[in-house]
């Protein structure tokens, strides 16, 4: 039998004032997720989520941490991030957020790399192999942006940049490097 733990975040969206959809978007979200779960695990284990949440102007960004544990060393992380249109009332994806991706991600890949090295070096352990394969400026390796108020927050989850032991290891990117990429 599974059992699953689902940790929920308080959060309040004044501005706009519909938490019903947003509500809906994440709990649908949620129950994806769940059935993720369920298909990739039948055996017995334990799975707890939790969930953080960031709006830019219209941009609602929703991401996911679950946590599963089957045995062994430590849980198995799995990522997800997902972007709500808070006018248009509907998810939408990278594409729909971002220009011309490719040199999108070049610039993260460098601005990360240089906060990386400066800011987090007792995390990454010099491990530049790990560094340097977690920042190629590809989009697998930047798949879990959140549009935070005043910045962009690239997430780095465990073994992408540094090792299992120094957690996740994000940096923020302010806009004002960003903003010819972005399309909102």
């Amino acid at each position: 039998m599974n059992n699953y733990l689902i940790m929920d975040y308080q959060f309040v969206y004044q501005e706009q004032g519909d938490l019903i959809s947003l509500d809906n978007f994440i709990m649908e979200k949620k129950n994806e997720l769940l059935e993720e779960v369920k298909l990739e695990n039948d055996k017995g284990s334990s799975c707890n989520i939790f969930y953080d949440t960031a709006i830019r102007e219209d941009i609602f960004s929703i991401h996911f941490i679950l946590y599963i544990y089957t045995g062994g060393a430590h849980d198995i992380r799995y990522d997800r991030v997902f972007y709500y249109d808070l006018n248009d009332k509907k998810e939408v994806f990278l594409d729909d957020i971002i220009e011309n991706k490719k040199d999108f991600f070049s610039v993260l890949s460098n601005k990360a790399k240089d906060k990386l090295l400066h800011e987090k070096k007792d995390l990454i352990y010099d491990d530049l192999y790990l560094l340097e394969d977690g920042l190629k400026p590809i989009e697998e390796n930047f798949k879990y942006l959140f549009f935070d108020v005043d910045h962009l927050k690239v997430i780095f989850p465990p073994y992408q940049v540094g090792p299992w032991s120094s957690g996740e290891i994000s940096v923020n990117i302010p806009y004002s490097d960003i903003d010819k990429y972005l399309k909102v």
